[in-house]
């Protein structure tokens, strides 16, 4: 071949490499501008992430629900059980010395108790030594221990009782940095990222250190992650080991940097760091932890508590203080011994700290109550106002109307009773249900509630769900309604309670019978109340017109049309629990109608008002004849079908009825104090017949829980208008002389009667007669 043949050669062969090169540069740059280009997408989609999460650090804060807080003031009723009960459930520490928050001392009356710092929705308790006796039932000498300054007031901090998580059932108490103490930023920074202020998110120094540990140690291995690549991980993504979540938070960790101060980072790390479980709930932020392991904030932290959360990052289940005291313990020294080294503390500082021990508490005072009923009607009544996502991710503080140790008690107390019925009567074990509410007989405000005989568990809340046939306890409210409604009627009018057949639409009649089966004549209306005689309030119903008993019901509280069925007066209505109790109310306050409620207050996470929950009444009766009705209650309690009652506690007067539907499927109780009202059902989820009566089911459990309860009796108090006259039971006329049997009985002043039977001459006539 030629020459010039091999140099056309030569040329074609680079023509056509230096071709392949400009297709191959032409490639390179046309990919590279690609990757350019999904690269910038990509961080502009992660940074739209970040900034739409972290800008505000929006994390999901549940919800958190208090019970009412126990309020401490001179004259106020309390005994020394009542109060170590309550302390008991707040975690509160009882010592020989009372020197932090949380701990308490009791010489026998006497108490000093260091109240724990508390914000309230409508002010903030500061932390407060006090001292005080309590004598003859009452609350003496209230003062500040440490000043001897008497003191009007004081309240414990209110029991945690529930929270609405997030769907994680993550938990925290988020903290601003300048709350956390230096000797914690410190710690944490010598641990986990000693260049956190000089790199930018992503330390080459720190990746480079832990490649050469990784390399030379015995195997065990150390991180190179920065605080805010932690930060990342936690916040932003999962914890799968993969390259590509490494990238993605090497990516997110620089433009977190960049968008953000160091001090906005630090602080979100604080609030975002994990501690552990309780139960099903995951510990996150420094606030909850301090809380939750040593019952402080995290601004009262000493160094070796912060060494020992600093040390916990590292494995949280490995270092858990309540589960590994030992590993615990050897861990906060060597972050303790660190900190020494990095002149955090001082040589004398380090000595002492590492000389303390773990000083973790044993009962953390955020251990949940389980009150799930109660729970269930908080959800309901907020749901009005918030969502369901509001409720588990704003953070809102939530105070509550519910008395702590009355809703234990009362749990306890329908446990044993309900087995102490189904033993008696020969019922099958665990076959009978219930439900009781009890409020203040005042304000309505809901101060226990169970929904189910073990009062723990989840589900159906029958105090707020089952509705059943009230029977009989509907009764006074067909003499109020006959009281109201005309000027025809006082307690001691009489109805016959002789055979009553009504027609109905449909051509049968209607034959109401009384529980004994009896026929029991002429008889004043208070006897009729107090025996619960169900032909005489029918018959009543019929004269007063059972359309304006329908009405009058409906008008006193109950949200559903009534029905004006002409066995209404005998109790064919059907409520839920907490719907009698509402009704009840505006007996027990004087006729006021009175929605009861279970919610104080609402605030934000900073504490700030959302709503206050005032009390609403109306009235829907007068006082006099509210008084009257009431008078008649007693009497069902002192004399009438509720005397079991009065007979377990003779020393506190309550009003109250009875009631029992058709078959003995639902067994009632509701009655008042002077200041509690409760409402009990009992009976079987089936609706199957439970072979029970309101006299010897719900009322026994009544009985029993304010056998334990310390109430105000009732006190009907002194009216000019009511005038008090002693009637004949038989005749329902003033009794003269000889009437053993004659009760006291009120009156509006000029409606009694005026005439006089006189009980000896009816039994010198019965003797003759003989």
């Amino acid at each position: 071949m030629s020459k010039k043949t091999r140099k056309k050669t030569s040329n074609k062969k680079n023509e056509a490499k230096l071709a392949r090169r400009k297709k191959l540069r032409s490639l390179f740059w046309k990919l590279a501008l690609i990757f350019i280009v999904v690269f910038a997408g990509f961080t502009i989609y992660l940074d739209s992430i970040i900034q739409s999460k972290f800008k505000e650090n929006r994390w999901e804060l549940p919800a958190r629900v208090y019970a009412q807080s126990l309020d401490l003031a001179n004259g106020k009723p309390m005994t020394p059980t009542r109060l170590r009960q309550e302390l008991e459930l707040l975690g509160y520490r009882k010592v020989v010395k009372a020197t932090r928050q949380g701990d308490y001392e009791n010489y026998q009356n006497s108490f000093f108790i260091y109240i724990r710092e508390f914000q309230f929705w409508d002010s903030t308790q500061p932390a407060l030594p006090v001292s005080f006796n309590i004598k003859s039932g009452r609350i003496k000498d209230l003062k500040n221990r440490d000043t001897g300054e008497s003191l009007q007031m004081a309240r414990l901090d209110p029991l945690l009782i529930g929270q609405f998580h997030p769907n994680r059932l993550e938990d925290r108490i988020l903290v601003h940095l300048d709350r956390v103490p230096d000797h914690l930023k410190q710690a944490l920074l010598a641990v986990e990222d000693r260049d956190f202020y000089e790199h930018s998110g992503v330390s080459v120094k720190a990746v480079a250190r832990a490649l050469w540990h990784n390399v030379t140690s015995d195997g065990r291995a150390q991180g190179g992650s920065t605080i805010t690549q932690q930060l990342v991980k936690n916040y932003f993504l999962t914890n799968e080991r993969t390259l590509w979540r490494k990238f993605k938070e090497a990516i997110m960790s620089v433009i977190l940097e960049v968008r953000y101060e160091k001090e906005d980072i630090l602080q979100a790390y604080f609030n975002e760091v994990y501690f552990g479980q309780d139960g099903g709930r995951a510990i996150h932020g420094v606030g909850l932890a301090s809380q939750y392991f040593f019952d402080k904030r995290a601004r009262d932290l000493t160094p070796a508590q912060s060494a020992l959360l600093v040390g916990m990052l590292k494995s949280p289940t490995g270092y858990n203080p309540r589960r590994n005291k030992e590993a615990s313990l050897q861990r906060r020294n060597q972050v303790l011994k660190i900190m020494y080294q990095q002149k955090i503390l001082t040589e004398q500082e380090y000595k002492q700290q590492r000389q303390t021990t773990l000083s973790v508490v044993s009962k953390p005072s955020l251990k949940l109550s389980r009150v799930p009923a109660f729970m269930d009607l908080v959800r309901r009544q907020l749901q009005k106002s918030y969502s369901e996502e509001e409720l588990r991710s704003e953070g809102l503080r939530i105070f509550t109307t519910l008395d702590p140790v009355m809703q234990r008690y009362t749990e306890e107390k329908v446990q044993t009773t309900l087995e102490r019925i189904e033993l008696m009567k020969g019922i099958e074990e665990d076959s009978l249900q219930t439900a009781v509410i009890i409020t203040s007989s005042e304000t309505g405000n809901i101060l226990a509630l169970v929904g189910d005989r073990y009062s723990d568990k989840a589900g159906f809340n029958r105090a707020i769900d089952a509705k059943r046939q009230i029977g009989s306890v509907i009764k006074p409210y067909v003499v109020l309604a006959a009281l109201e409604k005309t000027d025809d009627y006082n307690l001691a009018t009489i109805v016959s309670d002789e055979e009553l057949s009504i027609k109905q639409r449909d051509g049968t009649l209607w034959v109401p019978r009384n529980y004994d089966r009896r026929f029991h004549g002429e008889v004043p209306l208070f006897v009729a109340l107090m025996e619960s005689y169900n032909i005489a309030m029918a018959r009543l119903g019929q004269l007063v017109g059972i359309d304006t008993v329908a009405e009058f019901i409906e008008q006193a509280g109950v949200e559903e049309e009534v029905r004006a069925l002409d066995a209404l007066p005998l109790g064919v209505l059907e409520l839920t629990p907490i719907e009698l109790a509402g009704l009840y109310q505006s007996l027990a306050s004087g006729g006021l109608k009175i929605k009861p409620s279970a919610i104080t207050a609402v605030t934000d996470n900073e504490g700030s008002l959302l709503e206050r929950y005032p009390i609403e009444s109306e009235r829907i009766a007068s006082e006099l004849n509210t008084y009257l009705v009431k008078a008649g209650m007693q009497l069902v309690v002192e004399k009438g079908t509720a005397r079991y009652l009065h007979q377990q506690n003779p020393f506190t007067n309550f009003a109250g009825k009875t009631g029992t539907t058709n078959d003995l499927k639902d067994s009632w109780f509701a009655g008042f104090s002077g200041e509690h009202l409760a409402v009990v059902w009992v009976g079987r989820d089936d609706n199957k017949e439970a072979n029970i009566t309101g006299s010897s089911a719900a009322l026994p459990v009544f009985t029993d829980i304010f056998n334990g309860v310390p109430t105000e009796s009732l006190r009907l108090g002194y009216y000019d208008e009511i005038e008090w006259k002693l009637i004949d039971p038989e005749s329902g006329l003033i009794a003269g002389d000889g009437c053993i049997e004659a009760i006291e009985i009120p009156f509006i002043r000029g409606t009694a009667p005026e005439d006089v039977v006189d009980c000896n001459a009816d039994e010198e006539e019965g003797f003759l007669e003989f």
